[in-house]
């Protein structure tokens, strides 16, 4: 058994787990209040994004390391194997394995990154503040809007506006002449 660190306190609770092959034991331990980090006398405000980590309220860019782009092309030829394998055979049970280790590498360095990040920003500053905000609605396209008058069609939602920039305004446009709506849902000028 590997012991990552030496137990301190009273061992509380005592759980069993399996990934894969591999087995752990996460023991909960009860102590005494710790020693407080010392003070620092700073505040930060922190914005967790999607193209970017984190962003601090001073203007510190974290970078979002993107684990799963360097390992896509191992897990693509994984996932490839595992298609051209046959069900219940012993080589797909390997590749199943292989598979399931690449995810698991991917999803541990993600938790180290944050982690870190984490412990750098508690050492570093006394209060910390972030905005509760649900990036899976941010990201998510918005509902279609089914046309009452006519089953089997749907009218304009607006995702064209929440895609980007999908206003193309032209600059030069004739005097007195109104934008028309194109079909995305932007706005084109009149020819």
């Amino acid at each position: 058994m590997n012991q990552h660190r030496p137990v301190v306190g009273r061992v509380e609770t005592v759980s069993v787990k399996r990934e894969g092959k591999r087995w752990y034991v996460v023991l909960t331990a009860g102590q005494d209040r710790p020693e407080p980090l010392p003070e620092t006398g700073s505040a930060v405000g922190i914005d967790l994004g999607i193209a970017s980590f984190l962003t601090t309220s001073k203007g510190q860019h974290v970078p979002n390391p993107r684990h799963g782009r360097r390992v896509a092309t191992k897990l693509e030829a994984a996932q490839q194997a595992l298609a051209r394998c046959e069900r219940g055979s012993n080589r797909r049970k390997k590749v199943v394995q292989r598979v399931a280790a690449l995810h698991r590498k991917v999803r541990r360095q993600r938790l180290d990154h944050a982690h870190k990040t984490a412990l750098d920003s508690v050492r570093e500053y006394d209060v910390i503040a972030h905005e509760d905000l649900e990036i899976r609605n941010m990201t998510k396209a918005p509902a279609p809007k089914p046309d009452p008058g006519q089953p089997g069609t749907f009218l304009l939602n607006g995702a064209a506006a929440k895609a980007g920039p999908g206003w193309s305004v032209a600059k030069s446009h004739r005097p007195g002449e109104k934008p028309r709506p194109s079909r995305r849902g932007g706005v084109t000028k009149r020819r």
